[in-house]
C-alpha cells in the first residue's frame, strides 16, 4: 500500500508542497480551502519504463470503463474532469465518488495513474488515458494507515462496480483476514466478466485480501532500482509487479504530486488491463489476465517467485504478443531508446539496466528457473481458465 505521498518533485531541488485541506472542503468537514500543487514536466523512470506512447500507438482504453476503489476522486483535475463520471460513495450510500476527503488526495492520484488525459504542459499520462473512470469511494483514510477500511465496505464497492458496469475494477486497500462477504462480492464480479486488480499490500506479513483471492490480479511493487520495493508484500497472492516508487500523478484540484507503493502499481496494471479491454472487447477477464501474465518482462529479481511473481507488466508487450504459457521466461527486449532513456540516478544504475537487459535477452539461469517452479504453480492454479 502506499505509505505516504512523497512531496518530493522526481529529479529537481524543488519541494511539493500538498495542501493541507481536502478537495470539497466544506462537505468534508475541513475549514481550509484546497490550493492547487505545482505542475510536473520532468518524466518518471517509470514512465520511461512503461514506454506509453509505443503502447498507446495500437490502444487507449476508449469504451472502457474503470472503477476505482479508494478516497474518491477529485474530477476537477484538468486532467480528470473528462475522465471521471459519476460513481459511488460507499460512505454515504449513494452516487457521487467526486469528493476526494483523504489529505492527500489518495484517490485522485491513483485514478490518474489508470486514465489521466494527456496535457501539453504535463509528464503525466494514464496508462490508458481514454478509459472512463468510475469512482467508489469507501473512506477518508490513506491505505496505508492502520485503520484499514471495513471489509463490509469494500464488498459493497465492489458489487456497486459491477453494478455500474465496471469492465476492471482496481482496489487499492488490503486486508489482513479473510472476509466471506468480500470474497463472495469478488466472486460474482469475476464470474460476470470484470477483471479485478488488486494491490498487493505493504507491510503484511502474510496473505493480504482480496489479493489473494482466486482470480484477482495481485500487484507488488518495484522500485526504480529494479528490485522489489521496501515493504511491498511478498508470497503466492502477488501475481504481478509494476513501478511503485516516485510516480508522478494528479494533485487535488490541480497540479501535481508523487506517489508510491502497491496501490499506485496496481493502477498501472489496472491501466493496462483497460488497454487489453478496449483492444480485444471480445475476450474474457480470463484472456486479459492471461495475456497480462504471460507477456510480463523478466526482473533482475528473476519470476515465477513470492517477491516478482510473473515479472513487471508491459502494456506494449501485452498489446501486441501472443499469449504464451504463463510463467515462461520472457525473450522480449526493450526498444534501444528505452535503455538509452533510463535516467543515471541513483535510484537506477547502470547494474540495473545491465541486469534488465540480460534478463529480457537471455532469460533466466538454472537456479531462478528451478526456485520458481512451485510459486508459478500457485500462480497457475489461481488463474486457472474455468470449466
Amino acid at each position: 500500500m502506499v505509505r505516504r505521498l512523497a512531496a518530493v518533485v522526481l529529479m529537481a531541488a524543488s519541494v511539493l508542497v500538498l495542501s493541507p485541506a481536502p478537495a470539497h472542503a466544506a462537505s468534508c468537514g475541513y475549514q481550509s480551502k484546497p490550493v492547487a500543487a505545482p505542475k510536473i514536466s520532468v518524466t518518471s523512470w517509470a514512465q520511461r519504463l512503461l514506454d506509453l506512447p509505443r503502447a498507446h500507438q495500437l490502444a487507449t482504453g476508449s469504451g472502457v470503463r474503470v472503477a476505482v476503489v479508494d478516497s474518491g476522486v477529485d474530477r476537477r483535475h484538468p486532467q480528470l474532469a473528462k475522465a471521471v463520471q459519476t460513481g459511488w460513495d460507499v460512505t454515504t450510500g449513494g452516487s457521487g465518488g467526486t469528493l476526494d476527503c483523504q489529505r492527500q488526495g489518495h484517490g485522485t492520484a491513483i485514478a490518474s495513474l489508470i486514465g489521466a488525459r494527456p496535457a501539453s504542459d504535463a509528464s503525466l499520462v494514464g496508462v490508458a488515458p481514454q478509459a472512463t473512470l468510475l469512482p467508489i469511494r469507501v473512506a477518508d483514510n490513506d491505505p496505508a494507515t492502520d485503520a484499514p477500511v471495513s471489509a463490509a465496505a469494500l464488498a459493497t464497492a465492489v458489487t456497486e462496480s459491477e453494478r455500474l458496469g465496471a469492465d476492471v475494477i482496481h482496489i487499492s486497500y488490503s486486508l489482513a483476514v479473510d472476509d466471506a462477504r468480500l470474497r463472495a462480492a469478488v466472486a460474482r464480479a469475476i464470474k460476470s466478466g470484470v477483471v479485478v486488480v488488486a494491490a498487493a499490500g505493504d507491510g503484511l506479513p502474510g496473505p493480504s485480501y482480496p489479493a489473494a483471492y482466486d482470480g484477482v490480479v495481485g500487484v507488488g511493487a518495484l522500485a526504480a532500482s529494479g528490485d522489489v520495493l521496501d515493504g511491498s508484500a511478498r508470497g503466492p497472492h502477488v501475481d504481478l509487479v509494476a513501478p511503485g516508487e516516485q510516480l508522478v500523478a494528479a494533485a487535488r484540484v490541480g497540479g501535481h504530486t508523487v506517489v508510491g507503493g502497491t496501490p499506485a502499481a496496481a493502477a498501472v496494471v489496472s491501466g493496462a488491463a483497460a488497454l487489453l479491454r478496449g483492444s480485444h472487447p471480445q475476450w474474457t477477464n480470463e484472456e486479459v489476465v492471461r495475456r497480462l501474465l504471460a507477456t510480463a518482462d523478466g526482473t533482475a529479481g528473476g519470476t515465477g517467485n513470492a517477491a516478482f511473481g510473473q515479472g513487471s507488466v508491459n502494456p506494449y508487450r501485452a498489446l501486441v504478443e501472443p499469449a504464451a504459457t504463463v510463467g515462461a521466461v520472457p525473450t522480449w527486449a526493450p526498444a534501444p531508446a528505452t535503455l538509452a532513456q533510463a535516467p543515471t540516478r541513483p535510484g537506477w544504475p547502470g547494474s540495473w539496466r545491465v541486469a534488465l537487459a540480460c534478463a529480457a535477452l537471455f532469460g533466466l539461469g538454472a537456479a531462478g528457473l528451478l526456485t520458481g517452479r512451485a510459486v508459478a504453480r500457485t500462480h497457475r492454479q489461481r488463474h486457472r481458465p474455468s470449466g
